[in-house]
């Protein structure tokens, strides 16, 4: 046979292998992907953006390093508030590296909150721009840690973050969300500050009165400590008081004397006017125990309204001169 002839031939022959090992192949490679063996793969736009020397060092195995190197920039766009670069930087670097929970939290983080507490504070703006602009990292953030926690699904300091930015009194609280993300956290985790999370934003939420006393009742059942908490008692002692609820324990039991009660009903009645927590009828418990205990008008929220919490010494001073 020619040798030309043994050359197509042979060529084809590795054709029709290469057609047929094909389809098996691509979906092996998948399966690597979807269990994170190997990384995704980069789109085409992305590979524009990294310049030749980042495609040399990603084409060379060395995608983690590149993600080092794109951090150190991204931090420099921190420094001079450039937002819409760094979140370019972290767009990329979370694809060289999807794996790697650090980048997913620190750029969500750079978003959500420095990014939008920029906008919250730049007098540049009028006050409308703030307002948007800060919403749209708000929900930039948002996605950001969502679309980390698609790689990192298990990931209980992502859902915290999510929680935390969606309850904070310095943003533009969502409690829906926030309980959602703190469900999750508090499935995945065995720290029962998760679990007080979300039982608190579930009492922040008008109309899940119900779910927060039933959801605590299991938690007590679970863990009694959960009860040295000053906000876990004093919410759940409002809660007692929904209509048609038999309290379980009693206020003797909850706290551990009238005076504490006091302090921790007084101090928790600023929660409920600056971060909407479920309410009751914790007035007219602190109008009952300020008569018993004969609290001096300073601290009696009904005399004397300020923005103050009560410390323990601050109650010990103040009553030992009322003496």
């Amino acid at each position: 046979m020619p040798p030309l002839k043994k050359t197509v031939l042979l060529f084809l022959a590795l054709l029709l292998v290469g057609l047929v090992k094909l389809p098996f192949e691509k979906h092996y490679t998948y399966q690597l992907r979807e269990r994170g063996i190997i990384p995704p793969t980069l789109s085409v736009e992305k590979w524009n953006r990294m310049g030749q020397t980042g495609l040399a060092g990603v084409l060379g195995g060395l995608r983690s390093a590149f993600a080092v190197a794109l951090s150190l920039k991204a931090h420099g766009h921190f420094a001079d508030q450039e937002w819409y670069e760094l979140e370019s930087d972290y767009d990329l670097i979370t694809s060289l590296d999807p794996k790697n929970p650090f980048y997913w939290s620190h750029g969500g983080w750079h978003l959500a909150y420095n990014a939008a507490s920029w906008a919250r504070m730049d007098e540049e703006l009028s006050p409308k721009e703030r307002e948007t602009i800060e919403r749209e990292y708000l929900e930039k953030g948002d996605a950001f840690f969502h679309e980390g926690l698609k790689y990192l699904p298990d990931n209980i300091y992502l859902w915290s973050q999510i929680g935390s930015m969606w309850t904070s009194p310095y943003k533009r609280p969502d409690y829906p969300r926030a309980a959602a993300a703190w469900k999750e956290a508090a499935h995945r985790g065995e720290n029962g500050i998760y679990q007080r999370r979300y039982f608190y934003t579930l009492g922040q939420i008008r109309g899940r009165e119900y779910d927060a006393l039933t959801y605590a009742r299991e938690l007590i059942q679970q863990d009694p400590r959960h009860l040295q908490y000053p906000t876990f008692r004093t919410l759940y002692f409002a809660l007692q008081q929904l209509p048609g609820i038999n309290p379980d324990i009693p206020t003797d039991i909850l706290f551990k004397d009238k005076a504490q009660a006091y302090r921790d009903l007084y101090n928790y009645r600023f929660r409920t006017t600056e971060e909407h927590f479920y309410a009751g009828q914790i007035d007219k418990t602190l109008q009952r125990l300020s008569a018993e205990l004969n609290v001096p008008a300073k601290l009696n929220p009904f005399l004397n309204p300020r923005r103050r919490r009560i410390t323990k010494g601050e109650w010990q001073r103040e009553m030992q001169a009322q003496k």
